[in-house]
């Protein structure tokens, strides 16, 4: 049982033209497993040459090529774009930013966007992000910067508890490396339940960390200005009714809309894995025998 949850989980990755180290196959593996024993496994699944791995990737197709290759664009798409990216973390009210779908697993394709997790301050939500899509217009990125899970400091609690969730949480690649990072996996116990072999701390890359990537801090005053949390609700009422008439069939799905959150994925993905691996597992005892 435990070799094909593992194949699964190897091949789980290549549907997206990517491949997972031993590290990240063993965390994102959905069964319980001490990793001496998960080492030992993957080492018989090498053997057998059902398991391949090269450059501390693991493949069970060839797609070492692609995969190399997909990384050199992540890189390249976070590096053209570097100083955009710089100019949003340090932006009035934002907390923390991380990258997430493709752009944390480096699976980018050749022309891609960049998809940003972002953290405000309490109340300030909806202004911060009307100020990055005005941003992302002025400079002609908005196609590039990718703005779409924005959460306030009081709304750390995500309520899509399942697998994909969870994973797309614990591969987040922080841009401000601070304490959120771990307040938001401590506010989220439940991803334990589905990732029961990963450490309670996010993957960390100097590549993607902004150097400096602090801003002054908010003062006391302005930052509890009456005023500027009633523009704040104003915007979000505002915004929130336009999606509503605009997208009816997709709130509480792809979108959802609180003063706190602002979850703009119109395409909801989170049946995605669990599709994939009913399919992986179709097909695993030709590929896996017992």
């Amino acid at each position: 049982m435990h070799s094909k949850e593992i194949f699964a989980t190897i091949h789980l990755a290549h549907y997206f033209g990517s491949a997972f180290t031993p590290d990240q196959a063993y965390r994102y593996l959905r069964v319980k497993m001490a990793r001496d024993q998960f080492d030992n496994v993957l080492a018989e699944l090498i053997e057998k040459k059902i398991v391949f791995k090269k450059n501390d990737a693991l493949f069970i197709k060839n797609l070492e090529e692609i995969y190399q290759q997909k990384k050199v664009w992540s890189r390249t798409l976070f590096q053209r774009h570097k100083r955009y990216v710089k100019m949003i973390a340090k932006a009035p009210w934002i907390e923390y930013a991380a990258l997430t779908g493709a752009n944390a697993f480096e699976s980018c394709k050749d022309k891609d966007d960049i998809d940003l997790f972002i953290i405000t301050q309490k109340n300030r939500l909806w202004l911060c992000y009307t100020l990055l899509v005005i941003f992302s217009k002025l400079s002609r990125k908005r196609e590039i910067l990718c703005i779409n899970y924005l959460v306030d400091e009081e709304n750390l609690s995500v309520h899509q508890q399942n697998y994909y969730t969870a994973v797309q949480i614990m591969q987040m690649v922080p841009i401000l490396d601070n304490a959120f990072s771990q307040r938001l996996i401590e506010q989220n116990p439940w991803i334990f339940d589905f990732l029961p072999n990963a450490a309670p701390q996010l993957p960390k890359d100097c590549f993607y960390v902004i150097k400096n990537g602090t801003h002054q801090q908010t003062s006391d005053a302005r930052r509890h200005s009456n005023w500027v949390t009633a523009l704040n609700r104003l915007i979000f009422q505002k915004y929130s009714q336009r999606l509503i008439d605009k997208y009816p069939d997709k709130i509480g799905q792809g979108i959802v809309l609180k003063e706190g959150i602002a979850k703009l994925n119109r395409v909801d993905h989170q049946d995605i894995y669990e599709e994939i691996y009913a399919e992986i597992f179709r097909e695993i005892e030709v590929a896996l025998p017992a």
